[in-house]
């Protein structure tokens, strides 16, 4: 089980619990974890997801992408736990809860 996290903006402290994939995005019909207050997340901005064992973030294409350590994401990558992501102007953690 996974608990992703908002850590800024008017949904600071805001969080979604899941236990294999939730998609962020602006639009509550399509993403799980839903930012709507951020204008520069799009509709279905990015996918949390679990993959062998792994931990994986995905840009779904999003107009202005997602950011891992200060660099653009491309494609998707492995993440670990405790570790903050941006999508639009929003940054994000995801933890494994025990």
């Amino acid at each position: 089980m996974y608990q992703l996290e908002v850590m800024n903006g008017p949904l600071d402290g805001k969080t979604w619990s899941f236990e294999s994939e939730i998609t962020i995005g602006r639009d509550e019909a399509q993403a799980h974890a839903c930012i709507s207050t951020d204008r520069y997340v799009s509709r279905r901005h990015a996918r949390l997801y679990v993959e062998e064992a792994h931990l994986l973030l995905a840009d779904l294409g999003s107009r202005n992408g997602v950011r891992v350590d200060g660099r653009a994401l491309t494609g998707s990558a492995t993440i670990s736990s405790g570790q903050s992501f941006v999508v639009g102007r929003t940054e994000l953690r995801v933890t494994e809860l025990s």
